[in-house]
């Protein structure tokens, strides 16, 4: 019997994420919505099958094609909760290539659900991931499949993928390796491979974290232009990761994290602090699709990271680039790569290009955790799913394998270049709050400037930020951004024009009473 991805949206609901016009939002709309008049229904655009039938199913799900391809393959999604990014990828596998999806929790997402969910026990233990024991009935229930791969959306999940891959022995997969979650070792064993890296010191005390800095040229003054970085070993979107300019930020930023649980592993905490010199220069995001070592581009990314409401690192925009260091930030990553043994899937790698050459930021064995479709779509013609689908599923001998109608839609691996052409200027603005306290007024003037700007494809302002009277906090992290402005112009200037503007505007969105 099989369940459709509709059913585990319906299962598993207390995830869903802010949505915006261009995705479901489940009928609660957006600022930019509400003064476009826009309609939003639960029925996804690249999203699941509205009228996929909603069964009960056994162990392991099998969310079957409505097409089957000629070889029964199967794909399985690991946490996949997001409407443009595992949800997407599954309808695309289901309905460009015909194979089936399976839909898998992490254990770390089996426990959050068992403990928010109980009602739901027996259904949610039955989209867990299979022990030792339950691998015999797992193989079984899959005979005749061809287990193609992995794919987790969730950092937490991550560790969990490559377990099952291994435990299932998938066609496609990476082995276990600590070292490509764990930014110590990842850093190591770049550096190992010969590649330039910074310095680092694993500290398990604070006067190791201290010492290490002075080392580096931290004072207690803060009157050095040096600064160092401390940060978790794992961790996401710049969470608890802080640029310290004398020896008591430096403290004070090993104290959050030391002894504070780990990212992903609730039973675990942090015994040791990560503090690393700190690369002086403009940070880049590189995606890539990885096939049997052979690493191609998906988009190269600029960050916008500014100092804002105490915090170091604050996200502002993520811009598309293709600049004149296009090759060696690519170059480097592949570099980075191959020292990491990644041969398959997709990479999301954070690189910051100083005056000496490319720096190893971290690597991340998932997608960029933005709605980075629309904007690649429109900049560079494909987007990183479907290259990934292609690298999975492309170079059957057999062309009438998949369905003969979607053939248009499948990517050529091989044709696809090794860095991506940019046909257009595009990026994803992150809102950022400067208000602290009740809100008391939503700047809808400067909204409406926002709107009407000529390089403003989509907007959202979230919910928390429409209502009078709500609780709002300033803008730290990706994680309290406002909302979200995706901006596409052919024209440089007027896209940096309109750019320029929506940064001068933020700061006048919200207004709100300091109730502390």
């Amino acid at each position: 019997m099989k369940i459709s991805l509709c059913y585990l949206v319906i299962c598993l609901s207390i995830c869903a994420i802010p949505a915006n016009a261009w995705r479901s939002d489940n009928n609660i709309r957006s600022w930019g919505q509400q003064q476009l008049g826009v309609l939003i229904t639960s029925k996804l655009r690249g999203g699941a099958d509205k009228d996929d039938a909603a069964s009960v199913a056994v162990v392991p799900f099998l969310d079957t094609p409505p097409i089957a391809a000629r070889k029964k393959k199967a794909l399985i999604l690991l946490d996949t909760f997001c409407p443009y990014h595992g949800m997407f990828l599954a309808h695309r596998a289901k309905r460009i290539y015909g194979i089936t999806v399976i839909p898998v929790l992490s254990d770390y997402m089996k426990g959050y659900f068992m403990l928010r969910r109980p009602d739901d026990l027996e259904r949610l233990l039955s989209m867990c991931m299979p022990s030792e024991s339950e691998k015999d009935g797992w193989c079984e229930a899959l005979k005749g499949h061809d287990l193609v791969a992995i794919v987790c959306e969730s950092d937490s999940g991550l560790a969990d993928a490559e377990r099952l891959g291994v435990l299932l022995n998938t066609t496609y997969q990476n082995g276990v390796d600590e070292a490509r979650r764990n930014k110590y070792l990842m850093v190591e064993r770049v550096k190992e491979a010969g590649l330039a890296v910074v310095k680092q010191r694993l500290c398990k005390t604070l006067e190791e974290a201290c010492d290490f800095a002075k080392e580096l040229g931290v004072d207690s003054g803060g009157d050095s232009d040096v600064c160092v970085v401390v940060k978790p070993i794992r961790g996401v979107g710049s969470e608890d990761v802080t640029l310290c300019n004398d020896i008591n930020s430096v403290k004070s930023a090993f104290q959050q994290i030391h002894g504070a649980t780990v990212f992903g592993s609730p039973r675990e905490k942090h015994e040791v602090v990560l503090v690393q010199e700190f690369a002086i220069g403009q940070e880049f995001a590189i995606d890539v699709v990885s096939k049997n070592g052979e690493h191609k581009v998906a988009a190269v990314w600029i960050y916008d990271k500014r100092p804002a409401n105490g915090a170091s690192f604050v996200y502002y925009a993520t811009k598309l680039y293709d600049g004149e260091n296009m090759d060696e930030l690519c170059n480097y990553v592949r570099k980075t790569l191959d020292a990491l043994d990644i041969k398959w899937g997709i990479t999301h790698n954070e690189i910051i290009l100083t005056a000496d050459g490319p720096r190893l930021v971290e690597v991340n064995c998932r997608q960029h955790n933005m709605d980075f479709i629309p904007l690649t779509m429109e900049c560079i013609g494909y987007n990183i799913f479907d290259m990934l689908l292609g690298a999975y599923l492309g170079g059957e001998d057999d062309p009438f394998v998949y369905p003969m109608e979607t053939e248009p839609e499948r990517l050529n691996w091989d044709i696809l270049p090794s860095n991506p052409p940019k046909r257009m200027n595009g990026a994803m603005v992150h809102l950022v709050n400067y208000a602290n306290g009740t809100l008391t007024r939503l700047n809808e003037d400067a909204l409406r400037e926002i709107q009407r700007m000529p390089s403003v494809m989509n907007m959202e302002v979230y919910p928390p930020f429409l209502q009078m009277g709500n609780t709002i906090s300033p803008t730290i992290d990706i994680r309290t951004d406002a909302g979200w402005v995706q901006m596409v112009n052919p024209n440089p200037n007027e896209f940096q024009k309109d750019y320029d503007r929506i940064i001068e505007l933020m700061p006048t969105l919200f207004e709100a009473n300091d109730d502390l």
